[in-house]
């Protein structure tokens, strides 16, 4: 017996059912957008300080100017004036206490220089980038309390950073007049 191979004829195309598909992309688009998580990026401008020497007008202006400097060693954080030397010193606790620390010399420091808007932040090298971040935000921002509400309000917002010197600063000379 000799079997004949039959080939369909060529006809209609077969019917594809697609509905089974579709109801899983209706289950599935909103449980991938409910449990995506969207990240936000926060970039902060930095400014590295530049090498070269400034004109006699500008040198006889930065004599009387204030170049804060903010020094973040393993444990302790150095608040000084590049000119005048350290203003204070602040031991790192481990709770993060200093932070408001640093935080108030600052507010005290803005209020007698209102213009100062620049800063420059000096780092050891084993500091963490997480203590980079929590000190360039306690130096552009502080929070304080008026009327009974929390308002952010502008430090410095010009942070310059480099790396810390070997030796911790000198303690600031006091001018009498």
């Amino acid at each position: 017996m000799k079997r004949r191979w039959r080939k369909k004829p060529a006809g209609e195309p077969a019917e594809v059912n697609i509905t089974a598909f579709m109801n899983l992309m209706v289950i599935l688009v909103p449980f991938l957008l409910i449990t995506a998580v969207f990240s936000r990026i926060t970039i902060l401008e930095l400014n590295l300080p530049t090498e070269g020497a400034p004109s006699k007008a500008a040198a006889k202006d930065d004599k009387e100017k204030l170049q804060l400097e903010v020094i973040v060693r393993r444990n302790v954080i150095e608040i000084g004036d590049r000119k005048r030397g350290l203003l204070k010193l602040i031991p790192v606790a481990p709770d993060g206490s200093h932070l408001q620390q640093v935080s108030d010399m600052l507010q005290q420091i803005k209020a007698r220089v209102p213009d100062k808007q620049d800063i420059t932040l000096l780092l050891e090298t084993d500091i963490s980038y997480e203590r980079l971040v929590e000190m360039m935000d306690t130096l552009r921002v502080a929070r304080v309390e008026r009327d009974g509400e929390v308002v952010m309000a502008e430090l410095f917002p010009t942070i310059s950073i480099g790396d810390a010197p070997a030796g911790k600063l000198r303690t600031a000379k006091r001018i009498r007049k």
